[in-house]
């Protein structure tokens, strides 16, 4: 009997091993075959390049150009855009204001944006105006000349050559994606392929105005510098003092109180109306519903009775 449940024994150990050799060879081609690259036909390889390179590689997809042109930034013409902006006390405003603009217009630029407020003591102005960016540095002398007091003063500059360097060499990847798309277009033998080419190729010459109009922004900026100009007269630059006190503070302090206030019952009144009113009226229109559903079963009963 021991003999014979041994055998038994070394035979399902034989068929256990068998088993997992079978399964391990299953898993191993079926790995190998995942990991197989496609292979395509030498014909149909031929004709798909074909068609990327003739309509899908002719869609505006990333470009390459920029890769070469990043090279060019240090030998490129730097491209910055400037700003500045000063706050000054002048003795007259008006005067100031006249030869603020002869001093735009003899160095060439023009006048963005002019306000003037009439206060008691004078007449406060604020001005932007755009000259050449060469002469940013003589205007502002001009401007300091002009003023008693220069109470603050700020000069910034953007550098946007990287980017205008990107946007050149896609400009070139985009025209050349449009010359190619023409010549696809002429060559269409039916009308869907002709369709097909047609549309990218309005998607292209978007893309191309698109990098363009960028382009100009960019170059105008940086040929013009923006100058912005606080202009206060004396006496209203001048800080109020009676005895010590200062009544500004006081009217300052008021001042900013009344605005908290007023936005504490801007934001109540905003709470109200979105939030507490829709909810109460959520909740209020099945308790209404039901009470004129009570009212209406009431009534029938009476009326009932009553017959």
């Amino acid at each position: 009997m021991r003999r014979g449940r041994g055998k038994e024994m070394i035979m399902l150990r034989k068929i256990l091993y068998v088993l997992l050799a079978c399964a391990l060879t299953l898993i191993v081609a079926g790995c190998g075959r995942a990991a197989a690259p496609m292979e395509l036909p030498a014909a149909e390889e031929a004709v798909y390049s074909e068609d990327v390179d003739g309509i899908q590689g002719a869609a505006p997809e990333a470009p390459r150009e920029p890769s070469s042109g990043a090279a060019n930034y240090a030998t490129v013409e730097r491209l910055i855009i400037r700003n500045a902006w000063l706050d000054i006390v002048v003795p007259d405003t008006e005067t100031v204001l006249d030869e603020v603009n002869d001093l735009v217009d003899e160095l060439g630029g023009y006048v963005v944006e002019s306000s003037v407020s009439q206060y008691q003591e004078g007449l406060r102005a604020t001005v932007r105006f755009r000259v050449p960016a060469e002469s940013l540095d003589a205007a502002l002398d001009r401007i300091r000349e002009l003023a008693t007091d220069v109470r603050g003063e700020n000069i910034s500059g953007q550098d946007v050559t990287e980017e205008y360097v990107d946007l050149k060499s896609r400009l070139r990847y985009l025209e050349a994606t449009e010359e190619r798309l023409l010549e696809f277009l002429e060559q269409a033998e039916d009308t869907e392929a002709a369709l097909a080419v047609y549309e990218q190729l309005q998607g292209i010459q978007a893309d191309i105005e698109q990098v363009k109009g960028r382009m100009q922004y960019l170059e105008q900026s940086a040929a013009m510098a923006t100058v912005s100009l606080d202009i206060t007269p004396d006496e209203l630059a001048q800080p109020i003092q009676v005895g010590g006190w200062h009544p500004e503070g006081t009217a300052r302090d008021a001042l900013q109180s009344l605005i908290h206030v007023l936005q504490f019952l801007v934001d109540a009144a905003i709470v109200i109306f979105i939030l507490v009113i829709p909810t109460l009226i959520v909740i209020a229109i099945p308790i209404v519903g039901l009470f004129f559903l009570i009212r209406a079963i009431v009534r029938r009963r009476r009326a009932r009775k009553a017959e």
